[in-house]
């Protein structure tokens, strides 16, 4: 894809996707072997990289520059691939509709909006060391982002500034993008870019992805490397591939799918070598006919009837095919799903954001706006660098964490994540790759089709003001058990603007799902 940045400044001012822009041109090399040559790509604003912030859409890390990039930015590189810039996410992913970052909301490119909500655009330079050593890859030093003389590369970028009058600009029939990588899911769905990078612990790739109507891709858990991943919750964290076409998530996902030292969570090459037979196998499942669970648990009461419609009708188009045959399957510990992940995300959330005090890097209260005979310095500092709903997650953590709520809350949703788990094994019919003791099912199925969310996208004025936390927890009901169990999982477009489907397989078998995706989407596109 072409890059002009002029037209993605345009498109930016008017929908805020991205929080800072690369002001370098895009020079695409001609490298025969390079499988992402001449594409570039957005990547969420959790992904560390040297050439401009990774702010995490928070204060408390505005202008923050790693000395390191992330092990997906690496490896992209590798492959010939560009960056365009960082996109905009709920603060440190803890959202499902991109409007609680610092950066203010991100639109839905897919409604009506007339006015910009950016007013101009700030540019900053710096220089790092162009070679770092393995001990500065792990230390932050003013050197490494600052040093002189020649072994030093100059960076520019943008930083969109909104108008201060920017949620009066915003369109009645305006509607949430998804989160929490809305931006990366709205600069795939405008057409900036190939496409994009973000994280998914409980649907924030595959729900914005639902309603922006493109393609969203959640690997198995460990596939993909987490080194250079601001962690908001280590268990359940995923790197999640978003774009318009399915060939283009396989590509990039086949350039990732690579074991990192350096990620403990990241799957070991053991574990690789038992998934390879089932890479290779994938290509065996071309004219088979698949046989399709639908979770009786997620059939909602709350579901709206467009997608229950759009799911008939989805599923409909795939039995005339003679491609799928469906049954009914039944996941119990699917309706204990919300509050076991919310006690488990929310507790590791708590700890993660410990590090954040001002003392070390990033935000710091001055002595201007601190009572020093109150409280401690580092606690104005998270009070005013924090956003409210990160402030929120990390009392619930704290509280799930202490001397009562750790046996009656935590351990309890632990064990309903193994059950959960269980469950799972138990209904498909390929081997869990985890799993030693591997008891054939002949009678399981191979995949699932479920919704990508309950109800269309609501309108966004609605959200920003509203206070219904629990409200918009529920968002996540359909994606939050995949991510519970680490099982890959697409959500394709499907049934009209803004609503999306998942295919989901066992823990491993993120081949097959890609591969089941092509047949779906030949399937839908034949007339």
């Amino acid at each position: 894809m072409k890059t002009n940045l002029n037209h993605i400044k345009q498109v930016n001012k008017r929908y805020n996707i991205f929080t800072s822009l690369r002001k370098a041109p895009v020079v695409h090399e001609d490298f025969s072997y390079a499988p992402l040559v001449h594409t570039t790509y957005a990547i969420k604003d959790n992904f560390t990289t040297r050439e401009e912030p990774t702010t995490c859409s928070s204060k408390i890390l505005s202008s923050y520059i790693s000395p390191f990039d992330s092990t997906v930015v690496t490896l992209l590189k590798q492959n010939g691939t560009h960056c365009i810039g960082k996109t905009n996410m709920d603060e440190f992913a803890m959202g499902n509709s991109t409007t609680s970052g610092v950066f203010g909301p991100t639109l839905n490119p897919l409604y009506e909006q007339n006015e910009d909500l950016v007013e101009k655009y700030e540019e900053f330079e710096f220089g790092t060391k162009d070679s770092i050593s393995e001990t500065d890859g792990e230390t932050i030093s003013r050197e490494i982002l600052f040093g002189k003389g020649e072994d030093i590369s100059e960076h520019s970028y943008l930083v969109p500034k909104l108008s201060s009058d920017f949620s009066a600009k915003i369109s009645d029939k305006q509607r949430i993008v998804g989160g929490s990588s809305g931006g990366s899911a709205a600069a795939v769905a405008s057409d900036l870019v190939d496409f994009s990078i973000g994280s998914d612990t409980g649907g924030s790739v595959r729900l914005p992805a639902s309603y922006t109507g493109i393609y969203g891709f959640k690997p198995t858990y460990g596939r993909i490397s987490r080194w250079g991943l601001v962690a908001y919750s280590q268990s359940l964290d995923t790197v999640g591939i978003m774009s318009k076409s399915v060939d283009n998530i396989w590509k990039v996902f086949t350039c990732l799918d690579l074991p990192d030292a350096k990620d403990p969570s990241c799957l070991t090459e053991s574990v690789r070598e038992d998934m390879a037979i089932e890479r290779l196998n994938s290509k065996k499942n071309v004219g088979k006919k698949f046989k399709v669970g639908i979770p009786v648990e997620l059939q909602l009461e709350g579901m709206s009837g467009a997608v229950k419609g759009a799911w008939k009708d989805l599923l409909i188009k795939l039995q005339k095919s003679k491609l799928i045959e469906v049954y009914s399957v039944s996941v119990p510990s699917i309706k204990y799903a919300l509050p076991t992940y919310y006690t488990l995300v929310t507790s590791e959330a708590s700890s993660n954001l410990s590090r954040y005090d001002g003392i070390r890097y990033g935000y710091r209260a001055g002595e201007s706006v601190c009572d020093l005979a109150k409280e401690p310095e580092f606690v104005t500092t998270r009070s005013r660098g924090f956003g409210e709903e990160v402030k929120s997650r990390i009392l619930l953590g704290n509280y799930t964490l202490s001397s009562y709520g750790y046996n009656s809350h935590f351990m309890k949703a632990t064990g309903v994540r193994g059950m959960l788990i269980d469950e799972f094994n138990k209904v498909f019919r390929d081997r869990n790759m985890l799993v030693d003791k591997y008891f054939p099912n002949s009678a399981g199925v191979d995949m699932m089709i479920v919704p990508t969310a309950v109800h269309e996208p609501a309108p966004i004025n609605e959200v920003c003001g509203s206070t219904d936390a629990v409200k918009s927890y529920m968002d996540d009901v359909c994606t939050i058990p995949m991510s519970l169990a680490g099982l890959p999982s697409m959500s394709i477009p499907f049934g009209g603007k803004s609503m999306g489907f998942q295919l989901v397989g066992q823990h491993g078998q993120d081949y097959k799902v890609l591969e089941f995706t092509r047949l779906v989407e030949e399937v839908l596109d034949a007339k």
